[in-house]
């Protein structure tokens, strides 16, 4: 579609009523290949495309999408979201309004050494086969194994009345391997995942073999590992859990839009919400990182945004318009899973900045405590309150490890937890892909180094 129509339809919107107006233009083209327990569970290639209209109107919004992408649906969906926005005035209880951003006109794409779109999907097949039975290979105790491959090319384009234009083209690529060990009754779970805004290549290496490895001897390792009693517990988290606990126990209190709803953060900039060894920071790179959005889905720039600094709140990640009511910048931080869908403050790649101690320095300068490896999934609250599973933990014992556990988890509070760390190693490491749920789906990443604080560790015996 042409891109000169784009513009020609929001300056329409705008002389039909509308303060503001943008069209956000989408391709999509993904496959993903599902094998589990040996048998192929799906192999599937789509294609999508499809265009949003989002406009405001005396400080309501509106917004309609259309899968037909010709003139006259985009012209239908102008005049839908007009009617949105104007049947949903009396329903709004402030008025939206939008901070000034630099008007960018660019067009940007990742960088990628082999398309997987021109990958024969036969290939693609194969080395997930290859994958998974490799993982069911490690040792009879291997009852269930899923791997799963998926890659996405999507071409973004962003046009606003304000002479807007962005185009943002990156693709992107996943493995994740999951298994379960199974003896005596006893089961034990384990799961590894690799991605990145990279292209096939990813594949070719040797990561989702290590993957696949690793996923597998970890649920044997542990059959046998007992539960450990539960109760508050000085831990050591390696750089995966420490991930998880930052992006869903802590950085979604730093979305503003949860913010002005009415959470753990509300109010509390300038304050000291961790140690001053924690600095916290979301940011639009680096470059490879599953969560890239160097341009967010409102064509505003993506910016470093440093959450907590030395343990003080610093800022929030922001949209336009909770930049306007806050009184802050914008971030680059409204994201939507597509063109179906308006764009919300989500995170991008959301990591704790490195220390000074090493990993091993760590361990041996605890004397009692748990080391935690991984995570499995859980929740998490507005009030930072959260649970989560852990894949393997040991016992620390005068800075040895000494006995292995599994069924083990962790729950508290997040900013108790923070606040806590008294150790920050060195080891950054940024590279733990995943789909984020806010009620739309965002890829994202995140990581860190390893840390040393106080937790609930959860376990019966």
């Amino acid at each position: 579609m042409d891109v000169d129509f784009l513009h020609k339809m929001v300056e329409e919107a705008c002389s039909m009523g509308a303060s503001y107006a943008d069209i956000r233009l989408q391709e999509l083209e993904a496959s993903g290949i599902s094998v589990k327990n040996g048998s192929m569970e799906e192999a599937s290639v789509s294609r999508r495309r499809g265009v949003g209209v989002r406009v405001l109107l005396e400080g309501a919004w509106g917004f309609s999408s259309t899968e037909v992408v010709r003139e006259e649906e985009v012209r239908r969906a102008v005049a839908n979201a007009l009617k949105m926005a104007k049947t949903s005035l009396g329903a709004r209880r402030r008025k939206a309004g939008l901070a000034e951003v630099p008007i960018r006109r660019v067009s940007l794409s990742s960088k990628v050494a082999e398309n997987p779109v021109h990958v024969d999907p036969g290939e693609k097949a194969g080395l997930v086969l290859e994958l998974e039975k490799l993982m069911r290979s490690r040792s009879p105790a291997v009852k269930d194994t899923h791997a799963f491959y998926g890659d996405v090319l999507d071409r973004r384009v962003f046009v606003s009345s304000e002479g807007g234009e962005v185009v943002v083209e990156k693709t992107r690529v996943r493995f994740a391997a999951y298994v379960v060990a199974s003896e005596n009754g006893a089961l034990s779970p384990a799961y590894e995942a690799v991605g990145g805004v990279k292209g096939f290549e990813l594949m070719r290496g040797e990561e989702p073999y290590k993957a696949a490895e690793s996923a597998a001897e970890r649920a044997v390792r542990l059959l046998k590992a007992r539960t450990p009693k539960g109760g508050l517990a000085v831990a050591v988290l390696d750089n995966k859990l420490l991930a998880l606990i930052v992006h869903e126990a802590f950085g979604h209190c730093a979305e503003a839009d949860l913010v002005l709803s009415g959470d753990v953060l509300t109010g509390k900039l300038g304050q000291r919400v961790a140690s001053e060894l924690v600095t916290i920071v979301d940011d639009p790179g680096p470059e490879h990182a599953y969560g890239w959005t160097p341009y967010d889905d409102e064509g505003v720039e993506g910016r470093k945004v440093v959450i907590v600094e030395e343990g003080i709140l610093k800022g929030y990640m922001h949209s336009r318009e909770t930049a306007a009511e806050m009184g802050a910048e914008p971030t680059g931080n409204a994201r939507a899973q597509d063109y179906s869908f308006a764009p919300i403050v989500r995170m991008r790649n959301t990591y704790m900045e490195p220390g000074d101690w090493k990993p091993e320095e760590i361990i041996a300068e605890t004397r009692e405590g748990y080391y935690l490896k991984g995570a499995l999934g859980g929740q998490a609250d507005t009030n930072g309150e959260f649970m989560f599973a852990v894949q393997e933990a040991w016992r620390i014992e005068r800075g040895e490890l000494t006995e292995a556990y599994r069924g083990v988890a962790v729950s508290g509070s997040a900013l108790e937890v923070l606040s806590s760390v008294d150790a920050v190693g060195r080891d950054f490491k940024i590279g733990f892909p995943g789909t984020c749920g806010k009620g739309q789906a965002a890829p994202v990443d995140g990581g860190g180094p390893h840390i040393r604080c106080r937790i609930m560790v959860g376990g019966a015996r």
